[in-house]
């Protein structure tokens, strides 16, 4: 009985296989497509995917108006960039050209000493014929030359006094001082300079300034002690004159103010001893008679 059942049952599956797969192909040929069930859901994916095509092409659609203005602002930002990339090239060589042709022209040490000298001497030549254009022409080229040039600083200052241009003398006398602090004339200039302003006591300044560094010029102690008598500082001015009388002891006009600065002074016998000098250098002078009555009243 045990075996029995197997067997029937083996029986059965073979017999159920020799009639099912004779029948597989044509299984596999149905059209499910035609099942109602099938028909439905396909119908229904179609619509899904129709529906999705046609809200992506929408966003799309919107997209585009919201980029198309981003886009023109896009455009212009890379052609702006273009323009200023094209221009930093046009001023790179540029740049670089005139490098070149200052390399090409740069002038030799000895050259270029010639040519200062050269421009220099055409600027005083036009300075001395009042041609006062050219001479600042001339100067200027100069210092471009040679940006430290004393003689060219100093002949375009003295060109600016010339025309009657001083605050363009007075601004050049005080950068040639700054590169030549030793430079007595210039301290002497910007000291006239300044009295020509009425600036009294900066006047005073630079001519003690001049003094201190040139001892050996009188005119300057004289001019120091006309200064000082005009702010009423006679005492001072008194060692001042008698500087320069020091230096140019037979000078009538050292002896004169001497004369007016030792009575201003209240030194009589500098006064009388200053008198006796001029009446003998002098004996014409026709204040003679008038310092020896002021003398007498001391």
């Amino acid at each position: 009985m045990m075996i029995i059942f197997p067997i029937i049952i083996l029986l059965a599956l073979c017999a159920v296989g020799y009639v099912v797969v004779p029948k597989l192909p044509q299984l596999a040929n149905v059209d499910t497509q035609h099942l109602p069930a099938e028909r439905e859901a396909r119908k229904k994916k179609e619509l899904l995917l129709n529906r999705i095509e046609v809200e992506a092409r929408a966003a799309r659609e919107r997209w585009q108006k919201r980029l198309t203005p981003l886009k023109g602002v896009w455009e212009l930002a890379q052609l702006k960039f273009r323009q200023y990339v094209a221009r930093v090239e046009r001023l790179w060589r540029h740049e670089q050209s005139v490098k070149k042709r200052f390399e090409k022209s740069r002038l030799s040490e000895t050259e270029k000493t010639d040519q200062l000298t050269d421009l220099i001497r055409a600027g005083e030549s036009a300075l001395a014929s009042e041609h006062f254009d050219k001479a600042e022409e001339h100067f200027i080229a100069a210092i471009k030359l040679d940006t430290k040039s004393i003689p060219a600083y100093r002949g375009l200052a003295d060109t600016y006094v010339a025309e009657g241009s001083n605050s363009e003398a007075e601004e050049t006398y005080r950068f040639l001082f700054k590169l030549d602090s030793t430079n007595d004339a210039v301290a002497v200039k910007l000291g006239e300079l300044a009295a020509l302003k009425n600036n009294l006591q900066e006047a005073i300044e630079w001519y003690q300034q001049a003094a201190l560094l040139n001892d050996s010029l009188s005119p300057r102690f004289y001019r120091l002690a006309e200064l000082l008598l005009q702010v009423k500082e006679p005492q001072t001015a008194r060692e001042a004159i008698l500087s320069a009388v020091a230096l140019e002891p037979k000078n009538p006009k050292y002896l004169d103010l001497l004369i007016e600065t030792a009575i201003l002074a209240g030194d009589k016998n500098l006064a009388a001893e200053s008198f006796q000098e001029l009446r003998l250098v002098n004996p014409d002078n026709q204040k003679l008679v008038q310092f020896k009555e002021r003398i007498e009243k001391m």
